[in-house]
């Protein structure tokens, strides 16, 4: 009997080792339910971009350099194609970029997309900055104002949201806020979200409506998606390399639950003061949880909120493939979102 208890013991032992060792080599291919287009980029390999190691500011910076130089040629040439037209800008001193489509949409007229990009507050500097905004732009036929806002290593926190925050002001004095709405994933979606809190403690007026997607709501690594998609997440694969070198570059020794860094932990009463808030995942998206646990502070503060996890799809994979249905489906369930909102 007792040499039975201890195979048993032996093999909970072995089958809790293997448990462990799975997140470090984990692939499941594309389920039948995607089209061909989405299904190639699940059952890619993870780029190289976000399995850096690097630690220092100095290559930090290269790397960003190096990014804004390939990306923004390739966004260029992608608005040109779609008859996008990029106009560089300023709003209260901030750079942006202003794209507006060959034609305005008739629900859209009057109405500006004020987008704020991603890139772990480390990438995205210059043009390379309205990759996600063009398709707003190109099939949605909504104007967009892209901010160009300061990053780390350079500008660590709160340059980056005073930017952003500074640049929204201005618009609402030009646009008026019932006309805005605010538009971002990723790091963009946390600041999004920041946007938002600023504006309620500076009593100025909400937009009318939020987008956020897959917003880094937690920049610690807090939340079960962390853990679980470690591995699995084929476009940031874990949190453990560049991510975390991003975090500690941009908060700067600041405190990672201070909500103008980690916004899911908001007061209640500003939360209570945003505005209808769309909020986007995937299944095998590293930050869902930071998306869900976004969602459920919403909902307890009465806020008009949606939630939409696509299958499969790891972080912000609704937009990098053009070429996928569920690409063009995500922008168009962004269109009713916002038809919704102001109609």
């Amino acid at each position: 009997m007792r040499i039975n208890q201890i195979l048993v013991a032996v093999s909970c032992l072995s089958l809790t080792a293997v448990a462990v060792a799975l997140p470090q080599n984990r692939h499941f291919p594309a389920p039948p339910t995607l089209s061909e287009e989405m299904a190639a980029s699940v059952n890619a390999p993870a780029p190289d971009l976000w399995q850096s190691k690097v630690q220092t500011a100095e290559e930090v910076h290269q790397i960003a350099k190096n990014y804004a130089q390939s990306a923004g040629q390739a966004y260029l040439a992608s608005a040109r194609a779609l008859g996008v037209k990029v106009e560089e800008s300023k709003l209260a001193g901030i750079p942006v970029f202003v794209l507006t489509p060959k034609t305005i949409a008739k629900e859209a007229q009057n109405k500006v997309i004020f987008y704020i990009h991603g890139g772990g507050y480390i990438l995205g500097h210059g043009v390379s900055c309205i990759g996600e905004a063009i398709p707003m732009a190109a099939q949605n036929g909504y104007k967009v104002i892209c901010v160009d806002y300061r990053m780390a290593p350079e500008f660590p926190f709160p340059a980056a949201i005073d930017d952003a925050f500074a640049a929204y002001r201005e618009a609402v004095k030009l646009y008026g806020a019932d006309n805005i709405a605010v538009f971002g994933s990723s790091t963009g979606g946390a600041m999004t979200l920041v946007l938002a809190l600023q504006a309620h403690a500076a009593g100025v007026q909400m937009p009318a409506a939020l987008i956020a997607g897959s917003p880094w709501a937690d920049m610690d690594k807090i939340g079960d998606s962390y853990w679980v998609n470690d591995g699995v997440d084929n476009v940031l694969g874990s949190y453990d390399r560049l991510i975390k070198t991003a975090a500690r570059l941009y908060a700067n020794g600041h405190n990672l639950k201070d909500p103008l860094i980690s916004p899911v932990y908001a007061a209640d009463s500003a939360l209570k003061s945003f505005p209808p808030t769309l909020l986007l995942s995937g299944t095998r998206d590293l930050f869902l949880s930071n998306t869900v646990r976004m969602h459920t502070r919403l909902l307890l503060n009465h806020v008009p909120s949606e939630l939409i996890v696509y299958e499969a799809q790891s972080h912000v994979q609704y937009y990098l493939n053009p070429k996928a249905p569920e690409t063009a489906q995500h922008y168009r369930l962004l269109a009713d979102f916002l038809k919704r909102v102001w109609h």
